[in-house]
């Protein structure tokens, strides 16, 4: 059973407002545009994995993606975690093209891809620093002592994976083998140490720690927000800025009129600026000149906001405007 679906990043969508807010010349596309496709990449290898996954029987496994844990010194985070009565199986998901070699002599996961070799850290020890991280976790919370296995899973299809010591193998799966490898798992660990009842428990624990990290693009890529390109873009051709007229946004690039084109412009600025606004700050991204159309379009949004009319403070939810 899937308890906490997987999603698109949160960095994902941070990448996708800031590209669409910058001129096309802007120096810092290249770098921004690459780094979405790599967070997209990991996004699809997640994924494809619950496809794989959905064999296995879904009373008898709890499946979590991306869990974000606090802890000392620094907070983890697992690609995917997977809680049984027996064991628990933390995935690190690679969804990488072109050859990957799992160097243990160097600790490094090298691709090879278009004649171009890259080198990244070791997946097996981050793997295994987030099994020691989530052991010192449950030991906090009083859970009962239960095995837990580490995978690192090559979630594409086409990808060559090699490395010459078999103890590496055994940790590095591709993905169609990774429910065969599970089962493997469960003839290993046949006891069972939880009940139905810790495993809610366990569960509700984890949703509650899960604490979703939030980037800061702009200060991350040194961009001034002065930089972003301010207004409502059209939704059919991409254009800025789009116009207010006779209650609707109209397009002078493609005449494409919308009602509600303003959405996409607050969830950007509640992505890339801060997750509040007021009245004056809302005007300034939409260009809009009117206090009073800018007081119906936050009244009819039924944003919440705390303070008096003069000081006024809405609260954004980026979540709310997709």
């Amino acid at each position: 059973m899937i308890i906490k679906q997987c999603e698109i990043p949160i960095k994902a969508r941070m990448l996708e407002a800031l590209l669409c807010r910058l001129p096309a010349n802007h120096p810092k596309r290249p770098i921004l545009e690459s780094e979405l496709g790599k967070c997209m990449a990991g996004y699809r290898g997640e994924q494809s994995i619950d496809s794989v996954l959905a064999v296995l029987p879904e009373k008898e496994y709890l499946l979590f993606h991306d869990l974000r844990i606090p802890s000392t010194p620094y907070p983890f985070q697992l690609d995917i975690l997977i809680l049984s009565s027996s064991f628990f199986l933390i995935l690190e998901v690679k969804n990488m093209a072109g050859e990957i070699y799992f160097d243990d002599d160097f600790h490094q996961l090298i691709q090879t891809k278009h004649a171009q070799a890259q080198a990244y850290d070791d997946p097996i020890l981050q793997v295994n620093r987030q099994r020691t991280q989530l052991l010192q976790w449950l030991t906090s919370k009083k859970a009962p002592t239960i095995p837990i296995e580490t995978l690192v899973v090559s979630a594409n299809s086409l990808t060559i994976v090699r490395a010459k010591n078999k103890e590496v193998t055994e940790k590095v799966v591709r993905r169609n083998s990774l429910a065969l490898k599970i089962n493997s798992l469960a003839k290993k660990h046949q006891e069972d140490i939880l009940s139905k009842k810790e495993l809610k428990r366990l569960t509700n624990l984890l949703l509650k720690a899960h604490t979703p990290y939030i980037p800061k693009l702009l200060t991350t890529y040194k961009i001034s927000a002065t930089e972003l390109l301010t207004g409502v873009q059209c939704p059919n051709c991409r254009a800025l800025p789009m116009k207010r007229k006779w209650g609707k946004w109209h397009c002078q690039s493609c005449s494409y009129c919308s009602s509600d084109a303003h959405l996409a412009a607050i969830r950007d600025y509640a992505l890339l600026i801060k997750p509040t606004v007021t009245n004056r700050e809302l005007r300034d991204f939409l260009r809009l000149d009117s206090v009073s159309i800018a007081t119906k379009m936050l009244r009819n949004m039924h944003i919440p906001y705390g303070g008096t009319t003069k000081g006024r403070v809405y609260h954004l939810n980026w979540r709310d405007f997709y």
